[in-house]
């Protein structure tokens, strides 16, 4: 490193695309490669283990050699900088101060900043390459692809704005830079021949059109894909451009997606307080849509630092699902915890990567072995909630039973981490009427021994429904709030649908109009909107409600057979709808009326493929089996259903095990195998004597 001094921290910013280099004002000091190499990396991907990002970077040394090596990179780190940028003992981090800008790029990039992003060019780490770092050097190649992949997705974005705004020049601008940052996206190139076209030049269109084809003959050996011929015939043929384009869709408010002030919660909240106070686990409970989570939300964010589980539809065939997410997700905040052998050992039955060298634990064989088991778990919870005010459970009766059994043992032990300590108080959400018996019966032993309370939130009342819609601060919508009240029955999101439904059809600026769509319970209004998809949106949609729990951007491009990145535009344009979040949906009547209308021979084709995928990626042997009898395949679904039954079993859930291996057996006789129905049955009847 060479340069001046920084001598303040508060003014330090970590410059990563382009020369690696920290500038304070005009003093600028370049980092050498190690150096830039830690700092990138804990700014792109947080808090990481001091030794661990040293075997990264001194893969040929020894383990002292590397730890030495760290140590003194660190040191003079700081001699240089005059103060710390790294904090950290056992666990490196950036300080809080210290800013960059591939992080601001990022944030640029997701908070809709699309020019603000595309100033920040520059490759990670500039020319800097670690071949002698091999592991170091693949994250650093897979690092540099997310932010340019970030790059284009903002200029496509960014155009499609543009072009909205009626700033065709613009628009064809970054529609032209989208191709330098990747020339074999056809997708692009595509975006580009429409763009010339509609702004009236079909000879540029049609010259772009012959450099899309002549670049893939030359370089790929390929020709252009069906939908970029079909385009350049439709340009070729020349129909009507005199059309004005459509009206871009009205922007939905941010209040109407999430209001800012919860309102008509005045007695929740007071009982929620004194439930707070007195240690007691809080359940919310009522219809769907309701505010629950909302309400949940809110106040554990008034009570101090918490988490959110989210339970999932799928995963109450899938044991300990919801558990193992959870566990993930502190994981991440606390990546290294101490543990002692024996529960570290203990975790790996879930974790396999928490195993050490001999490998995970044998099958349990009784009930010490069951307790060790949840012990071992409890400790890794208590440790991992360390300052941790609270954790919210949403949407309970998606849980699995053996993760609410776990939940329960926790919260009636009472225990705390440590001395001094303290365990998280938790708050729960669930859809009245929708518990299992299972769980149900586990809230009800809590609440019988005074351990938890259960809230039932009720629909808005009139008079809350129009201080809502006060606080939303929309045109009109106040002095709609009678016919709002009585057409949502006072169901917040029934509410937000209804406005969202007036927003984007003009309704709102007319008054109430004479006919609203019948809702359901929201069914109807919600139908509309997915037909305002385009297809292949659509389609992605229904594939994520039959994946359930499992939808991810690599299956849904594998089973739809789709690129990676003409997905991403299409869940761009889910995200941007409101219809799906964080790759689930944004609630839960979407999911059911997206499921629903999924045509039947449709729905089992995309089962069987689903089916297939998940069995190469080892997935659970129930959601595979299920995924094989909704793609009636009933004799591919068996030799799954006994793989659940056994791992059942092995976990001493006799009773699961027992009602699996009999689905299978009744299968078997459908499919006309007698004897091998029989055997199974006998499983069943083993598992029922032991």
């Amino acid at each position: 490193m060479s340069g001046n001094e920084v001598a303040d921290t508060r003014s330090v910013r970590l410059e990563l695309l382009g020369e690696a280099r920290l500038r304070s004002g005009d003093a600028l000091i370049a980092l050498e490669r190690r150096t830039a190499g830690v700092l990138a990396w804990l700014a792109l991907e947080g808090p990481h283990p001091k030794y661990r990002l040293a075997g990264l970077l001194w893969a040929e040394s020894s383990e002292t050699t590397a730890r030495n090596n760290m140590r003194q990179l660190l040191r003079r780190l700081r001699l240089a900088c005059g103060a710390d940028l790294v904090q950290g003992t056992d666990v490196l981090s950036l300080c809080e101060s210290v800013v960059s800008d591939a992080n601001e790029l990022q944030a640029h990039v997701l908070a809709g900043r699309h020019t603000q992003a595309l100033a920040l060019d520059g490759v990670l780490l500039g020319a800097l390459e670690y071949e002698d770092c091999s592991e170091f050097q693949r994250w650093l190649e897979g690092a540099r692809e997310r932010l340019d992949k970030l790059r284009r997705r903002a200029a496509a974005l960014e155009s499609e704005a543009r072009e909205r705004r009626g700033d065709l020049t613009g628009a064809l601008a970054l529609a032209e830079q989208l191709i330098s940052m990747d020339p074999y996206s056809e997708e692009s190139w595509r975006r580009l021949m429409r763009l010339q076209y509609v702004g009236g030049d079909r000879m540029a269109a049609l010259n772009t059109f012959e450099r899309c084809r002549r670049m893939l003959r030359e370089e790929l050996g390929t020709t252009p894909l069906p939908e970029t011929l079909a385009l350049a015939r439709e340009i070729e043929r020349g129909p009507k451009t005199s059309t004005a384009p459509a009206p871009p869709k009205p922007k939905l408010p941010l209040s109407v997606l999430r209001p800012p002030v919860l309102v008509g919660r005045e007695r929740e909240w007071a009982r929620m307080e004194a439930a707070w106070e007195a240690g007691q686990t809080i359940f919310l409970a009522g219809e769907p849509g309701v505010g629950k989570t909302r309400l949940a939300h809110d106040f554990a964010a008034s009570r101090g630092m918490h988490f959110v589980l989210e339970a999932r539809p799928g995963e109450l065939s899938v044991p300990y699902a919801s558990h193992v997410r959870l566990v993930r997700q502190l994981l991440a905040r606390m990546p290294d915890p101490k543990l002692e052998p024996w529960v570290r050992r203990e975790l790996a039955r879930l974790l396999p990567d928490m195993a050490g060298p001999e490998g995970p634990p044998p099958p349990m064989a009784d009930e010490a072995d069951r307790s060790r088991f949840l012990e071992a778990h409890c400790q890794l919870v208590y440790q991992l909630c360390t300052g941790v005010d609270a954790l919210v459970a949403d949407d309970l009766q998606f849980m699995d039973t053996a993760t609410a059994e776990f939940a329960v043992l926790m919260l009636s032990r009472r225990h705390a981490p440590g001395p001094g300590g303290r365990f998280p108080r938790f708050i729960d959400t669930y859809r009245s009427d929708e518990l299992s018996p299972q769980a149900h019966a586990c809230v009800q032993q809590l609440v019988v021994a005074g351990l938890a309370v259960v809230i039932e939130l009720e629909p808005l009342a009139p008079d809350a429904v129009g201080e809502l819609l006060h606080t939303l601060d929309l045109p009109g919508a106040e002095r709609l709030a009678p016919d709002v009240s009585r057409h949502t029955g006072g169901n917040p999101l029934f509410i937000t649908e209804t406005l969202k439904h007036l927003l984007e059809t003009g309704g709102l600026e007319r008054g109430w109009p004479e006919h609203v769509p019948p809702s359901g319970r929201g069914r109807q209004l919600l139908q509309q909107r997915l037909e305002r998809l385009s297809p292949a949106a659509l389609q992605v949609a229904r594939l994520a409600a039959l994946a359930r729990q499992s939808f991810g951007l690599e299956l849904a491009s594998e089973v739809l057979e789709m690129p990676a990145l003409t997905l991403a535009t299409h869940l761009s344009e889910l995200e941007g709808a409101q219809i799906i979040r964080n790759e689930r949906f944004t609630h839960d009547l979407l999911f059911e009326v997206v499921r629903e209308g999924v045509p039947r021979s449709l729905g089992s084709l995309l089962h069987r493929r689903l089916a297939l995928a998940l069995e190469l990626r080892k997935a659970a042997p129930s959601v595979v089996a299920q995924h094989w009898l909704e793609g009636h395949e009933p004799q591919r679904a068996v030799p799954f259903l006994v793989a659940a039954a056994q791992s059942e079993a092995a976990a001493l859930r006799h009773l699961e095990a027992a009602l699996l291996y009999h689905r299978a057996a009744a299968l078997l006789e459908e499919i006309g195998n007698s004897d091998e129905a029989a055997r199974v049955r006998s499983r069943a009847r083993g598992i029922a004597s032991a």
